[in-house]
């Protein structure tokens, strides 16, 4: 410490040492233990130990897309997994500089109590650390050949042609990676070529991702996703798990109202309220489209929440009692002219809302006999008819298509 100038002391941070039990996503059952350095990153400040800290990822809509074209073309759809991802970034990938970081030793940790570390590598806990993971894997992917694809900036693709015999796809969700190649020999090596240049493990076929279960029969070629492991941990975790089920997230023609939102808010009725939204928000997210209306109404009023409120929340986990097992099939279609092409459907309910008059905008659009994205939200503007509402959700639903017919289209010439 003594050796640093006082500008340079203002950047010294703690340290400690993070421990964790992985399980597998279906079974609960122990995958491995792991322990980290972590550096206490909520006590820097942007601009002063670090430029930016945005990192993108694919929305689970791409990920949703991957396995559609892996069900659709009977690709290999394979992941490795990047032992401590981070530490194996490189700062002189960012675009930015980052500025010097130093941490104390964590506590327990025999050193010299003048002695701190600087910072050399991304290390876990730092704010941009997954944003250096991103950039050095983009250099890596470009060197191999690949190109980002779309609008997504962590989807990667390298097309047929010239020195490469077959077309590859990745995506990567920080360190959660989708691989798809129709070659099993040359998907194989560029894992090889993978994992020479980051530590990790090739985990072979995908089983599970991001908190789902991915089950494929190649016999009938098909890929369903689900998440039953996780609802039956969210009824556990409210008690749920012997109710009565019932057929629909919502009571038929129920509108949760504002007037509906107590003065004084109970905090037992709001933190079990906002868990079940927050629960609900990561199915509806990725797996269970059935859930989009109710979870849209029952977000609006997670500052104030009602017995109403509360009441129409314990319904959908009633309703999930009955529909743990359900999630999307994708196949590929019987006309073979139709792979890989894009249907979409879409509504509004005029002026349905009916504390702001807003109109509600739902639709779904489907690829190679699945969905792949899905929305119902309450629309930004006040329309003045039921045609300026129709508009307004097609123009919607028209955005969501466009961002994805760049992979689609990919996949077409392929």
């Amino acid at each position: 410490v003594q050796d640093l100038t006082p500008a340079q002391r203002k950047l010294i941070y703690c340290s400690r040492f993070h421990h964790k039990i992985k399980r597998h996503t279906n079974t609960c059952e122990l995958k491995s233990l792991k322990t980290r350095l972590v550096v206490m990153g909520n006590q820097m400040k942007q601009g002063e130990s670090y430029v930016d800290a945005f990192a993108p990822v694919p929305r689970s809509t791409a990920g949703r897309v991957m396995m559609s074209l892996a069900a659709a073309m009977n690709l290999e759809m394979h992941c490795v997994d990047l032992s401590q991802a981070f530490i194996q970034a490189s700062w002189a990938d960012l675009p930015e500089k980052v500025p010097q970081v130093f941490i104390r030793p964590p506590s327990g940790w025999d050193e010299d109590p003048g002695v701190v570390y600087e910072l050399l590598s991304p290390l876990y806990g730092h704010p941009a650390s997954a944003r250096c993971l991103h950039y050095t894997l983009d250099r890596f992917m470009r060197e191999s050949g690949f190109e980002k694809t779309g609008f997504e900036e962590s989807v990667w693709i390298r097309r047929a042609g010239g020195a490469f015999a077959h077309t590859i796809y990745m995506s990567a969700h920080i360190d959660d990676t989708l691989i798809l190649c129709e070659d099993l020999d040359t998907l194989q090596s560029f894992k090889n070529s993978f994992l020479t240049r980051f530590e990790g493990t090739d985990e072979g076929e995908v089983t599970e991702y991001l908190g789902c279960d991915i089950v494929r029969d190649r016999v009938r070629g098909t890929l369903t996703i689900k998440q039953t492991a996780y609802i039956q941990r969210i009824l556990a975790h409210h008690g749920m798990q012997n109710a009565n089920p019932v057929k629909t997230p919502m009571e038929p023609g129920l509108r949760l109202l504002k007037r509906d939102c107590p003065t004084v808010v109970d905090p037992a009725v709001q933190d079990e309220y906002r868990a079940i939204v927050g629960h609900v928000s990561f199915l509806v997210q990725m797996t269970r489209p059935d859930l989009a209306f109710a979870f849209a109404e029952l977000s609006k009023f997670v500052q104030a929440p009602g017995v109403v409120h509360l009441r129409a929340a314990r319904r959908v986990l009633a309703y999930l009692v009955g529909t743990q097992d359900m999630g999307i099939t994708y196949s590929g279609p019987e006309d073979p002219t139709q792979i890989n092409k894009l249907f979409g459907w879409v509504d509004s309910d005029y002026a349905a809302d009916p504390d702001t008059r807003k109109s509600v905008t739902g639709y779904i659009v489907s690829m190679n006999n699945g969905p792949i994205a899905w929305k119902s939200k309450r629309q930004s503007c006040v329309t003045l008819s039921s045609a300026e509402a129709e508009f307004v959700a097609a123009s919607q639903c028209g955005v969501e298509a466009v961002s994805y017919t760049h992979l689609r289209a990919h996949e077409t010439r392929h």
